[in-house]
């Protein structure tokens, strides 16, 4: 897989889109009908190659009215999603908007699911609004937090499998990314990765 990273867009070519990889690609499609979404954590160097298990996407989306999520909410339906929260789509959307989460999965599937939040810190802010637009194979697309938020906040996670995502990505990003802007995050989380060989 050979890709290119440019500011806010990254161009890859070449990529094995695999079974995960086409349920996010069908879900990111439904979802970005109706509101602006980035997925953060996990799925983000699963999608550059690392190997390791996911059960779910995490996705932040800007927040959105009631009747655009009942919209959203009949579009999953009528493609055979269903959300794993044992909720009406009141109840859910109530979910959304008290901070929690929700997710959703394919019918007669628990794994891999999808779990949406409304953005909520400054974080999720900066992560939605200077999202990555990917471009796969020049056909599709999906939108990723940036590469230098990512690393800095699974070191602050600080789980054995976060700092290996960190690793990972800073192994294939670090000659890519904007080192200043990573150094930043770092900073604001107070978080070192030198010890990991994230020398900045």
């Amino acid at each position: 897989m050979k890709f290119d990273y440019i500011e806010n867009k990254i161009v890859i070519q070449d990529k094995v889109i695999s079974k995960l990889d086409k349920f996010v690609l069908d879900f990111m499609n439904i979802l970005s009908k109706y509101t602006k979404y980035v997925i953060v954590s996990g799925y983000v160097p699963i999608f550059f190659g690392r190997t390791r298990g996911t059960e779910d996407i995490d996705v932040i989306i800007e927040h959105i009215d009631k009747n655009t999520f009942v919209s959203l909410y009949d579009a999953l339906k009528a493609k055979n999603y269903y959300f794993m929260n044992p909720e009406n789509v009141n109840g859910l959307y109530e979910m959304l908007e008290q901070g929690l989460r929700i997710r959703a999965a394919k019918v007669d599937t628990i794994i891999p699911n999808v779990e949406i939040k409304f953005l909520k810190d400054d974080f999720d802010s900066y992560s939605l609004k200077e999202r990555v637009e990917v471009s796969i194979n020049d056909k599709k697309s999906l939108f990723l937090s940036k590469i230098e938020l990512e690393i800095p906040y699974k070191l602050y996670l600080g789980s054995e499998k976060d700092i290996e995502d960190a690793t990972y990505l800073w192994d294939i990003f670090k000659d890519k990314i904007d080192i200043n802007l990573l150094k930043s995050f770092m900073k604001k989380l107070n978080v070192t990765g030198k010890q990991y060989g994230i020398n900045v």
